[in-house]
């Protein structure tokens, strides 16, 4: 017997925004105090965080100004963990230029890959990269992005200024095809 298929199904995968206790969630104008948590354990050498509701309004609003930003919460058991969001400097090329900060970075793989494969999912991308400071106090930020399948691509020389001078930064990439054997190999729910 022959099986029609209906042309109106499609063999897309659906959008999870949870898997077990992590979920994610847009990041609102609201969120101010939830990114004021996080400050303390975020290295400033990552990424310098709205120190103010005015100034963290004006950061959303230009984030949402951009395209493909996707700036989102990462959350476990409903507690805010995390922030991520992306730049996008030619939308040509399907890269983009991942942030992710979290409170507690060595517990953060699950709602790091949620967003990651939020991001595969609602956009065409071919790869995320991150340019991460080679120093001591980011180290539990770069092993998180390495525990979701990002590959060392490499070393910018003297590229993050500091008080200290100039520092080399790591450059993290990972692309849509690695990501899903990550998926397949750790968290198969989330594959693409």
């Amino acid at each position: 017997m022959w099986s029609v298929r209906d042309p109106h199904e499609s063999n897309a995968s659906a959008g999870i925004l949870e898997l077990g206790d992590f979920s994610i969630r847009a990041l609102g104008a609201e969120d101010f105090a939830l990114v004021r948590a996080l400050q303390p354990s975020t290295p400033a050498d990552i990424f310098e965080l709205p120190e103010s509701d005015h100034a963290f309004r004006a950061f959303i609003a230009d984030l949402g100004a951009k395209p493909w930003s996707l700036p989102f919460v990462c959350l476990r058991a409903a507690v805010p963990i995390g922030v991520c969001l992306m730049r996008v400097a030619q939308l040509k090329n399907l890269n983009a230029y991942l942030v992710a900060l979290f409170s507690e970075p060595d517990a953060a793989a699950v709602p790091l890959a949620l967003y990651i494969r939020h991001a595969f999912w609602s956009f065409p991308l071919h790869r995320l990269y991150a340019h991460v400071p080679a120093l001591p106090a980011v180290i539990a930020h770069i092993e998180t992005l390495v525990g979701v399948g990002f590959k060392h691509e490499g070393v910018l020389a003297a590229h993050v200024p500091s008080p200290d001078g100039p520092q080399d930064a790591i450059v993290l990439g990972l692309l849509r095809e690695e990501f899903n054997v990550w998926c397949a190999q750790n968290q198969p729910a989330l594959i693409l």
